[in-house]
């Protein structure tokens, strides 16, 4: 009988803290919000927009900003260059990290893959909370580019 217990007991010793886990995860869910979203906008609209999450970040000093992009099929009517999503979005974080002061570990850029049209979601997420991988709308070899090189100094808006 003795056997059974002690199974018993460390049982209990792996699953209340995994349960806990799983629990604590679900409590921050409830805190995760999409704060933000835009597209191909103009670049002094983009840095108000930056500006809001700033200010959100700076009103919530437990939270971070996740900003997922996504590359699209087409940029301005044309096939998209390989790596000129990456190229633009290149200039979110420093734009909030430098001009804005928010520390650099609470703003986190990923690359969500391809959908119909360039785009950046906004996320306001607690530190804590490990963001799951952004899903592409449209797989990568659904995406045709045209040839040529990308120049990140063509998205630097300034910054």
């Amino acid at each position: 009988m003795r056997y059974l217990e002690a199974i018993a007991i460390c049982t209990l010793i792996i699953l209340v803290p995994i349960t806990a886990s799983v629990a604590g995860q679900a409590e921050f869910v409830d805190q995760v919000r999409k704060f933000d979203e835009f597209g191909d906008i103009k670049c002094e609209d983009e840095m108000a927009r930056l500006d809001n999450v700033a200010i959100q970040l700076q009103n919530e000093p437990t939270a971070k900003g996740v900003l997922v992009f996504f590359g699209g099929k087409t940029f301005r009517g044309k096939l998209p260059l390989r790596g000129e999503a990456a190229a633009r979005a290149a200039r979110l974080k420093p734009y909030l990290v430098n001009r804005r002061g928010i520390p650099s570990n609470r703003v986190m850029v990923f690359d969500g893959g391809y959908a119909d049209e360039w785009r950046v979601e906004i996320w306001v997420v607690p530190m804590s909370f490990w963001f799951p991988a952004p899903k592409p709308e449209i797989p990568a070899d659904g995406v045709k580019f045209r040839t040529g090189k990308v120049s990140a100094r063509s998205f630097r808006c300034e910054i």
